[in-house]
């Protein structure tokens, strides 16, 4: 049986912020936005990062579940990218949350790689493979 991932459901804040982050900072593309009013509070944001979906939700309608665990806390994303070095240039410059590590480092497993941090606490290593395709 083959199987795909496809997407990440993401629990946050503020839909409307971390939309902003992954747009402006990532690259996502906003496929759809959905509020349970007109003109009311976004309660779902999906965006595409090539062929995946990221899927942005309101975490106080399940503020239960996250009395003891807080959103991104166990979870380490990841995104290739072609040039880090340019991308890790452009998150300076929109002003994203790089202190989780600092500039790009060269892997002893041929990957050059940052972490960066969304709103919420998510994150994610940016990553641009150096091993010619081995870890595609």
């Amino acid at each position: 049986m083959a199987a795909q991932v496809t997407s990440v459901f993401l629990y946050v804040d503020d839909v409307q912020k971390s939309l902003e982050f992954y747009n402006e900072i990532v690259g996502a593309e906003i496929a759809q936005l959905h509020a349970e009013v007109e003109g009311g509070p976004l309660t779902l944001a999906i965006l595409k990062i090539g062929e995946f979906s990221l899927m942005l939700h309101p975490q106080d309608e399940h503020s239960e579940e996250f009395t003891k665990n807080k959103a991104g806390v166990g979870i380490h994303l990841q995104i290739r990218v072609d040039d880090i070095d340019a991308f890790y240039a452009h998150c300076l410059d929109e002003g994203a949350m790089l202190a989780v590590s600092g500039e790009p480092v060269d892997q002893a497993w041929g990957w050059r790689e940052f972490a960066l941090k969304d709103p919420n606490g998510y994150v994610w290593s940016i990553y641009q493979d150096k091993t010619g395709g081995q870890w595609t």
